[in-house]
Protein backbone atom coordinates (compact mmCIF):
# COMPACT_ATOMS: atom_id res chain seq x y z
CA UNK A 1 0.00 0.00 0.00
CA UNK A 2 1.76 3.31 -1.33
CA UNK A 3 2.40 6.12 1.74
CA UNK A 4 0.14 8.57 0.01
CA UNK A 5 -2.84 6.47 0.69
CA UNK A 6 -1.75 5.20 3.95
CA UNK A 7 -1.85 8.98 4.83
CA UNK A 8 -5.31 9.32 3.47
CA UNK A 9 -6.70 6.60 5.32
CA UNK A 10 -5.04 7.89 8.76
CA UNK A 11 -6.21 11.55 7.97
CA UNK A 12 -9.73 10.04 7.87
CA UNK A 13 -9.55 8.05 10.54
CA UNK A 14 -8.80 11.32 12.47
CA UNK A 15 -11.39 13.18 11.24
CA UNK A 16 -14.19 10.49 12.42
CA UNK A 17 -12.05 10.43 14.99
CA UNK A 18 -12.97 13.75 15.72
CA UNK A 19 -16.89 14.30 15.08
CA UNK A 20 -17.51 10.94 16.85
CA UNK A 21 -15.51 11.24 19.63
CA UNK A 22 -12.99 14.53 20.72
CA UNK A 23 -16.22 17.12 19.87
CA UNK A 24 -18.78 15.06 21.69
CA UNK A 25 -16.70 14.76 24.79
CA UNK A 26 -15.83 18.72 24.33
CA UNK A 27 -19.47 19.47 24.44
CA UNK A 28 -19.63 16.91 27.61
CA UNK A 29 -17.28 18.72 28.79
CA UNK A 30 -18.64 22.00 28.71
CA UNK A 31 -22.24 20.85 29.91
CA UNK A 32 -20.40 19.25 32.84
CA UNK A 33 -18.47 22.08 33.54
CA UNK A 34 -21.40 24.68 33.41
CA UNK A 35 -23.61 21.87 35.59
CA UNK A 36 -20.69 22.17 38.12
CA UNK A 37 -20.61 25.82 37.60
CA UNK A 38 -24.60 26.63 38.51
CA UNK A 39 -24.19 23.95 41.43
CA UNK A 40 -21.02 25.72 43.33
CA UNK A 41 -22.58 29.24 42.75
CA UNK A 42 -25.11 28.60 45.22
CA UNK A 43 -22.77 26.32 47.24
CA UNK A 44 -20.66 29.24 47.61
CA UNK A 45 -23.66 31.60 48.79
CA UNK A 46 -24.59 28.80 51.21
CA UNK A 47 -20.87 28.71 52.64
CA UNK A 48 -20.29 32.99 52.81
CA UNK A 49 -23.89 32.46 55.11
CA UNK A 50 -22.53 30.29 56.79
CA UNK A 51 -19.25 31.67 57.66
CA UNK A 52 -21.54 35.04 57.95
CA UNK A 53 -23.55 33.54 60.92
CA UNK A 54 -21.00 31.71 62.72
CA UNK A 55 -18.39 35.26 62.42
CA UNK A 56 -21.40 37.69 63.27
CA UNK A 57 -24.09 36.47 65.41
CA UNK A 58 -24.54 37.76 68.49
CA UNK A 59 -24.26 34.54 70.06
CA UNK A 60 -21.68 31.83 69.22
CA UNK A 61 -23.01 29.33 67.46
CA UNK A 62 -22.21 25.90 66.72
CA UNK A 63 -22.00 24.46 63.05
CA UNK A 64 -23.74 20.90 63.68
CA UNK A 65 -27.44 22.23 64.11
CA UNK A 66 -27.13 24.79 61.74
CA UNK A 67 -26.21 22.48 59.15
CA UNK A 68 -28.77 19.94 60.39
CA UNK A 69 -31.62 23.03 59.56
CA UNK A 70 -30.38 23.19 56.28
CA UNK A 71 -30.93 19.71 55.19
CA UNK A 72 -34.10 19.97 56.73
CA UNK A 73 -35.27 22.92 54.70
CA UNK A 74 -33.73 21.26 51.65
CA UNK A 75 -35.92 18.33 52.36
CA UNK A 76 -38.95 20.33 53.19
CA UNK A 77 -38.40 22.22 49.42
CA UNK A 78 -38.85 18.96 47.77
CA UNK A 79 -41.77 18.48 49.26
CA UNK A 80 -43.90 18.84 52.81
CA UNK A 81 -43.65 15.14 53.17
CA UNK A 82 -39.68 14.99 52.61
CA UNK A 83 -37.62 14.58 55.98
CA UNK A 84 -34.09 14.74 56.80
CA UNK A 85 -33.24 12.63 59.95
CA UNK A 86 -29.40 13.50 61.35
CA UNK A 87 -27.18 10.42 62.50
CA UNK A 88 -27.97 11.65 65.79
CA UNK A 89 -31.62 10.75 66.03
CA UNK A 90 -31.11 7.37 63.64
CA UNK A 91 -31.99 5.03 66.44
CA UNK A 92 -34.68 6.98 67.68
CA UNK A 93 -36.03 6.90 64.02
CA UNK A 94 -35.00 2.97 63.23
CA UNK A 95 -37.30 2.49 66.69
CA UNK A 96 -40.05 3.95 65.01
CA UNK A 97 -40.07 2.31 61.69
CA UNK A 98 -40.04 -1.05 63.79
CA UNK A 99 -42.98 -0.07 65.70
CA UNK A 100 -44.85 1.17 62.47
CA UNK A 101 -44.78 -2.28 61.31
CA UNK A 102 -48.63 -2.43 62.01
CA UNK A 103 -50.96 -2.24 59.32
CA UNK A 104 -52.86 0.66 60.76
CA UNK A 105 -51.48 3.44 62.94
CA UNK A 106 -52.69 3.16 66.76
CA UNK A 107 -54.53 6.70 66.32
CA UNK A 108 -55.70 6.79 62.65
CA UNK A 109 -54.57 10.60 62.28
CA UNK A 110 -53.26 11.50 58.80
CA UNK A 111 -50.74 14.16 59.35
CA UNK A 112 -48.66 16.52 57.03
CA UNK A 113 -46.85 19.75 57.83
CA UNK A 114 -48.03 23.86 57.91
CA UNK A 115 -46.30 26.79 59.44
CA UNK A 116 -43.76 24.65 60.91
CA UNK A 117 -46.67 22.72 63.49
CA UNK A 118 -47.61 19.44 62.66
CA UNK A 119 -51.15 19.32 61.18
CA UNK A 120 -54.03 16.70 60.71
CA UNK A 121 -55.06 15.81 56.85
CA UNK A 122 -57.84 13.32 58.21
CA UNK A 123 -58.55 11.40 61.28
CA UNK A 124 -59.82 7.70 59.62
CA UNK A 125 -63.52 6.84 59.97
CA UNK A 126 -63.68 4.49 62.55
CA UNK A 127 -60.08 5.50 64.38
CA UNK A 128 -59.59 6.64 68.03
CA UNK A 129 -58.71 9.93 66.93
CA UNK A 130 -61.87 10.12 64.74
CA UNK A 131 -64.21 9.23 67.93
CA UNK A 132 -61.73 11.68 70.13
CA UNK A 133 -62.92 14.41 67.71
CA UNK A 134 -59.91 15.07 65.78
CA UNK A 135 -60.72 16.88 62.67
CA UNK A 136 -59.20 17.85 59.07
CA UNK A 137 -57.26 20.48 59.24
CA UNK A 138 -56.88 20.90 63.15
CA UNK A 139 -53.25 21.97 63.37
CA UNK A 140 -51.35 20.29 66.69
CA UNK A 141 -49.68 22.95 68.91
CA UNK A 142 -48.99 20.44 71.80
CA UNK A 143 -48.49 16.58 72.62
CA UNK A 144 -48.97 15.96 76.00
CA UNK A 145 -47.51 19.46 77.06
CA UNK A 146 -44.44 19.37 74.52
CA UNK A 147 -44.72 21.80 72.15
CA UNK A 148 -45.37 20.39 68.20
CA UNK A 149 -43.16 22.74 66.25
CA UNK A 150 -40.48 21.98 64.57
CA UNK A 151 -40.78 18.58 65.08
CA UNK A 152 -40.72 15.99 62.47
CA UNK A 153 -43.45 14.03 61.13
CA UNK A 154 -41.99 10.90 62.43
CA UNK A 155 -41.28 12.40 65.62
CA UNK A 156 -45.10 13.41 66.08
CA UNK A 157 -46.47 10.03 64.59
CA UNK A 158 -44.05 8.69 67.29
CA UNK A 159 -44.89 10.20 69.96
CA UNK A 160 -48.42 9.77 69.00
CA UNK A 161 -47.99 5.83 69.28
CA UNK A 162 -47.94 3.38 72.31
CA UNK A 163 -49.64 0.33 73.41
CA UNK A 164 -53.35 0.10 73.43
CA UNK A 165 -55.32 1.85 76.58
CA UNK A 166 -52.55 4.80 76.69
CA UNK A 167 -54.10 8.07 76.87
CA UNK A 168 -52.61 10.79 75.18
CA UNK A 169 -53.57 14.54 75.07
CA UNK A 170 -53.53 16.63 72.06
CA UNK A 171 -53.58 20.62 71.81
CA UNK A 172 -55.36 21.95 69.28
CA UNK A 173 -55.89 25.14 67.27
CA UNK A 174 -59.49 24.82 65.11
CA UNK A 175 -60.72 27.13 62.89
CA UNK A 176 -64.47 28.31 64.40
CA UNK A 177 -65.34 28.77 67.75
CA UNK A 178 -63.71 27.81 70.18
CA UNK A 179 -60.69 28.01 68.35
CA UNK A 180 -58.18 26.39 70.90
CA UNK A 181 -59.54 23.08 72.91
CA UNK A 182 -57.45 20.17 74.32
CA UNK A 183 -58.55 16.72 73.35
CA UNK A 184 -57.80 13.40 74.65
CA UNK A 185 -57.00 9.91 73.00
CA UNK A 186 -57.26 6.82 74.37
CA UNK A 187 -55.15 4.30 71.73
CA UNK A 188 -57.24 1.33 71.08
CA UNK A 189 -56.94 -1.54 67.80
CA UNK A 190 -59.51 -0.63 65.36
CA UNK A 191 -60.35 -1.17 62.00
CA UNK A 192 -61.97 1.42 59.36
CA UNK A 193 -65.20 1.97 58.77
CA UNK A 194 -66.66 -0.13 55.48
CA UNK A 195 -68.26 1.65 52.90
CA UNK A 196 -71.75 2.44 53.07
CA UNK A 197 -75.34 3.55 51.56
CA UNK A 198 -77.70 5.93 52.56
CA UNK A 199 -80.23 8.09 50.65
CA UNK A 200 -80.04 12.30 50.84
CA UNK A 201 -83.43 13.29 49.36
CA UNK A 202 -83.86 11.66 46.42
CA UNK A 203 -80.23 10.60 45.51
CA UNK A 204 -78.22 7.70 46.57
CA UNK A 205 -75.18 8.63 48.43
CA UNK A 206 -72.23 5.71 48.54
CA UNK A 207 -69.71 6.85 51.80
CA UNK A 208 -66.40 5.22 51.18
CA UNK A 209 -64.19 6.51 54.30
CA UNK A 210 -61.01 4.20 53.21
CA UNK A 211 -59.36 2.16 50.92
CA UNK A 212 -58.31 -0.61 52.80
CA UNK A 213 -58.55 -4.60 52.01
CA UNK A 214 -62.25 -5.27 50.61
CA UNK A 215 -63.27 -2.08 49.87
CA UNK A 216 -64.05 -2.82 46.26
CA UNK A 217 -66.16 -6.00 47.73
CA UNK A 218 -67.72 -3.96 49.65
CA UNK A 219 -69.21 -0.99 47.34
CA UNK A 220 -69.76 -3.87 44.45
CA UNK A 221 -72.34 -5.05 47.06
CA UNK A 222 -73.82 -1.86 47.84
CA UNK A 223 -74.02 -0.95 44.40
CA UNK A 224 -75.53 -4.76 43.46
CA UNK A 225 -79.34 -4.14 43.82
CA UNK A 226 -79.11 -0.77 42.82
CA UNK A 227 -80.12 0.47 38.99
CA UNK A 228 -76.93 0.69 37.01
CA UNK A 229 -78.17 3.10 35.15
CA UNK A 230 -79.07 6.08 37.97
CA UNK A 231 -76.55 8.69 38.85
CA UNK A 232 -75.09 8.29 42.13
CA UNK A 233 -72.61 10.43 44.62
CA UNK A 234 -69.89 8.83 45.81
CA UNK A 235 -68.94 10.63 49.23
CA UNK A 236 -64.71 10.90 49.72
CA UNK A 237 -64.39 13.70 52.32
CA UNK A 238 -61.68 12.64 55.06
CA UNK A 239 -60.52 9.25 52.81
CA UNK A 240 -56.75 9.34 53.09
CA UNK A 241 -56.17 5.83 54.20
CA UNK A 242 -55.59 3.09 52.37
CA UNK A 243 -53.90 1.18 48.74
CA UNK A 244 -53.63 1.96 45.94
CA UNK A 245 -54.46 -1.27 44.19
CA UNK A 246 -57.59 -1.52 46.20
CA UNK A 247 -58.57 2.29 44.95
CA UNK A 248 -58.18 1.27 41.02
CA UNK A 249 -60.03 -1.90 42.05
CA UNK A 250 -63.19 0.20 42.95
CA UNK A 251 -62.57 2.54 40.61
CA UNK A 252 -62.63 -0.31 37.86
CA UNK A 253 -66.43 -0.80 39.41
CA UNK A 254 -67.47 2.59 37.19
CA UNK A 255 -65.50 2.80 34.03
CA UNK A 256 -64.83 1.33 31.36
CA UNK A 257 -61.92 -1.36 30.51
CA UNK A 258 -58.59 0.31 30.13
CA UNK A 259 -55.56 2.26 31.97
CA UNK A 260 -56.11 4.13 35.37
CA UNK A 261 -53.04 5.65 36.40
CA UNK A 262 -49.59 4.44 37.19
CA UNK A 263 -47.43 5.02 39.84
CA UNK A 264 -44.16 6.38 37.97
CA UNK A 265 -40.29 7.56 39.23
CA UNK A 266 -36.92 7.02 37.73
CA UNK A 267 -35.35 5.23 40.17
CA UNK A 268 -38.31 2.30 40.12
CA UNK A 269 -40.34 0.42 38.27
CA UNK A 270 -43.35 2.00 36.77
CA UNK A 271 -46.34 0.26 37.95
CA UNK A 272 -49.72 0.33 35.77
CA UNK A 273 -53.37 0.26 36.91
CA UNK A 274 -55.81 -0.80 35.00
CA UNK A 275 -59.97 -1.39 35.02
CA UNK A 276 -60.01 -5.02 33.15
CA UNK A 277 -63.17 -5.98 30.82
CA UNK A 278 -66.14 -7.32 32.96
CA UNK A 279 -65.19 -5.45 36.01
CA UNK A 280 -68.05 -2.23 35.58
CA UNK A 281 -71.25 -2.60 36.99
CA UNK A 282 -72.49 1.06 37.01
CA UNK A 283 -72.92 3.35 34.12
CA UNK A 284 -74.33 6.73 34.98
CA UNK A 285 -73.47 10.20 36.15
CA UNK A 286 -71.47 10.47 39.36
CA UNK A 287 -70.50 13.36 41.41
CA UNK A 288 -67.69 13.04 43.38
CA UNK A 289 -67.09 15.10 47.34
CA UNK A 290 -63.82 16.10 47.86
CA UNK A 291 -62.21 17.76 50.74
CA UNK A 292 -58.98 18.70 52.15
CA UNK A 293 -59.03 15.23 53.92
CA UNK A 294 -59.09 13.29 50.57
CA UNK A 295 -55.28 12.05 49.92
CA UNK A 296 -53.46 9.38 48.33
CA UNK A 297 -55.48 6.46 46.86
CA UNK A 298 -58.72 8.75 46.97
CA UNK A 299 -57.02 10.93 44.53
CA UNK A 300 -55.75 8.01 42.20
CA UNK A 301 -59.29 6.85 42.76
CA UNK A 302 -61.24 10.92 41.44
CA UNK A 303 -58.80 11.08 38.65
CA UNK A 304 -59.42 8.21 37.39
CA UNK A 305 -63.05 8.55 37.24
CA UNK A 306 -62.79 11.61 36.42
CA UNK A 307 -60.57 11.02 33.35
CA UNK A 308 -61.91 7.83 32.18
CA UNK A 309 -65.41 9.20 31.85
CA UNK A 310 -65.06 12.77 31.20
CA UNK A 311 -62.80 11.66 27.52
CA UNK A 312 -63.09 14.32 25.06
CA UNK A 313 -66.31 13.72 22.66
CA UNK A 314 -68.01 11.44 25.61
CA UNK A 315 -71.14 12.90 24.49
CA UNK A 316 -71.08 11.78 20.73
CA UNK A 317 -71.52 8.12 21.25
CA UNK A 318 -72.26 5.72 18.26
CA UNK A 319 -75.73 6.08 16.48
CA UNK A 320 -76.65 2.83 17.87
CA UNK A 321 -76.11 3.51 21.56
CA UNK A 322 -77.52 7.19 20.87
CA UNK A 323 -80.86 5.39 20.10
CA UNK A 324 -81.16 3.93 23.91
CA UNK A 325 -82.94 6.42 26.72
CA UNK A 326 -81.66 6.46 29.93
CA UNK A 327 -83.94 3.55 30.79
CA UNK A 328 -82.41 0.90 28.35
CA UNK A 329 -79.11 -0.02 30.07
CA UNK A 330 -77.19 -1.93 27.74
CA UNK A 331 -77.57 -5.44 26.67
CA UNK A 332 -76.30 -8.20 28.85
CA UNK A 333 -72.52 -8.31 28.96
CA UNK A 334 -72.35 -5.34 26.92
CA UNK A 335 -70.56 -2.29 28.04
CA UNK A 336 -70.72 1.42 26.75
CA UNK A 337 -67.64 1.85 23.89
CA UNK A 338 -64.48 3.37 26.07
CA UNK A 339 -65.03 6.21 23.82
CA UNK A 340 -68.66 7.15 24.58
CA UNK A 341 -70.69 8.15 26.95
CA UNK A 342 -74.43 7.15 27.91
CA UNK A 343 -76.13 8.93 25.20
CA UNK A 344 -78.67 10.62 27.91
CA UNK A 345 -75.94 12.78 29.50
CA UNK A 346 -77.33 16.61 29.70
CA UNK A 347 -75.99 18.87 27.95
CA UNK A 348 -75.65 21.28 31.43
CA UNK A 349 -72.44 18.80 31.97
CA UNK A 350 -71.11 18.89 28.62
CA UNK A 351 -71.26 15.32 27.71
CA UNK A 352 -68.96 14.50 30.96
CA UNK A 353 -70.28 11.91 33.47
CA UNK A 354 -68.57 12.81 36.42
CA UNK A 355 -68.46 16.38 38.58
CA UNK A 356 -66.40 17.04 41.38
CA UNK A 357 -67.78 19.10 44.74
CA UNK A 358 -65.77 20.15 47.76
CA UNK A 359 -62.43 21.51 48.58
CA UNK A 360 -59.10 20.73 46.83
CA UNK A 361 -57.68 17.75 47.74
CA UNK A 362 -54.42 17.56 49.61
CA UNK A 363 -52.05 16.29 46.70
CA UNK A 364 -50.57 13.15 48.32
CA UNK A 365 -49.94 11.09 45.69
CA UNK A 366 -46.45 9.39 46.36
CA UNK A 367 -44.78 6.50 46.94
CA UNK A 368 -41.42 6.98 49.87
CA UNK A 369 -38.77 5.26 50.64
CA UNK A 370 -35.97 6.08 53.19
CA UNK A 371 -32.09 6.53 51.91
CA UNK A 372 -29.01 5.85 54.20
CA UNK A 373 -26.64 8.68 54.09
CA UNK A 374 -23.06 8.12 54.18
CA UNK A 375 -22.92 10.27 57.30
CA UNK A 376 -25.40 7.79 59.08
CA UNK A 377 -28.39 9.63 59.06
CA UNK A 378 -31.11 9.14 55.98
CA UNK A 379 -33.13 11.17 54.21
CA UNK A 380 -36.96 10.57 53.60
CA UNK A 381 -38.11 11.21 50.29
CA UNK A 382 -40.62 10.51 47.17
CA UNK A 383 -39.35 8.17 44.85
CA UNK A 384 -42.70 7.60 42.76
CA UNK A 385 -45.54 9.67 41.96
CA UNK A 386 -49.31 8.75 40.91
CA UNK A 387 -50.12 10.11 37.15
CA UNK A 388 -53.28 10.18 35.21
CA UNK A 389 -53.58 8.16 32.39
CA UNK A 390 -52.99 12.47 31.17
CA UNK A 391 -50.02 12.83 32.91
CA UNK A 392 -51.17 14.92 35.64
CA UNK A 393 -48.91 14.25 38.83
CA UNK A 394 -50.97 14.20 41.95
CA UNK A 395 -48.62 15.38 44.15
CA UNK A 396 -47.56 18.08 45.44
CA UNK A 397 -50.93 19.40 44.32
CA UNK A 398 -53.94 17.75 44.31
CA UNK A 399 -57.31 17.98 42.65
CA UNK A 400 -59.78 20.48 41.99
CA UNK A 401 -62.99 20.68 42.11
CA UNK A 402 -65.67 21.39 39.58
CA UNK A 403 -67.99 23.17 41.81
CA UNK A 404 -66.70 24.86 44.80
CA UNK A 405 -67.53 24.92 48.08
CA UNK A 406 -66.43 26.73 51.30
CA UNK A 407 -66.52 25.34 54.71
CA UNK A 408 -67.84 27.67 57.24
CA UNK A 409 -66.42 26.92 60.51
CA UNK A 410 -69.55 25.75 63.37
CA UNK A 411 -69.74 28.05 66.38
CA UNK A 412 -69.37 24.59 68.78
CA UNK A 413 -71.24 26.93 71.15
CA UNK A 414 -74.45 26.92 70.06
CA UNK A 415 -76.66 23.96 70.57
CA UNK A 416 -77.81 24.30 66.48
CA UNK A 417 -77.09 21.30 64.79
CA UNK A 418 -74.86 22.45 61.44
CA UNK A 419 -76.10 21.72 58.16
CA UNK A 420 -73.94 20.17 55.46
CA UNK A 421 -73.50 22.20 52.44
CA UNK A 422 -71.54 19.91 51.04
CA UNK A 423 -73.55 17.13 50.87
CA UNK A 424 -76.03 19.64 49.96
CA UNK A 425 -74.21 20.45 47.00
CA UNK A 426 -73.61 17.69 45.62
CA UNK A 427 -77.25 16.50 46.18
CA UNK A 428 -78.28 19.82 43.98
CA UNK A 429 -75.68 19.43 41.27
CA UNK A 430 -76.62 15.62 40.63
CA UNK A 431 -80.85 16.81 40.64
CA UNK A 432 -79.67 19.61 38.26
CA UNK A 433 -78.01 17.43 36.05
CA UNK A 434 -81.66 15.58 35.51
CA UNK A 435 -83.41 16.02 32.43
CA UNK A 436 -86.45 18.01 32.99
CA UNK A 437 -89.53 16.24 32.28
CA UNK A 438 -92.06 17.93 29.34
CA UNK A 439 -94.00 19.79 30.28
Amino acid sequence: MSRNRLVGIACSALLLLTLFVVLPGIGADEKDKSARESLYRPLGLFTDVLSLVRANYVEEVETRPLLAGAFSGMAEAMDPFAEYVSPEKMAAYESYVAARSKDLPELGIVLARRMNYPVVVAAIAGSPAEAAGVMSDDLVEKIDGRLARGLALWEVESLLAGKPGGRIRLAIVREGKPRRRTIDIVRASWSPSAPSGSRSGSETVVRIPAFGPGTAAAVKAILAPLDRTKPLVLDLRNNAWGSFDEAARTAALFTPSGPLGELKGRKIETKSFRAEPGERVHESRLVLILDSGSAGPAELFAAALQEALNKSGGAQASSAKKAKSETEPPESGEEWPDEAAPPSTPAAWNGKLVRIVGEPSMGMGFLQESVRLQSGGSLKLSVGKIRTVSGRALSPKGLVPDDRVYHVPPDETQSITPADPFLDRAVKVLAESRPKAAA
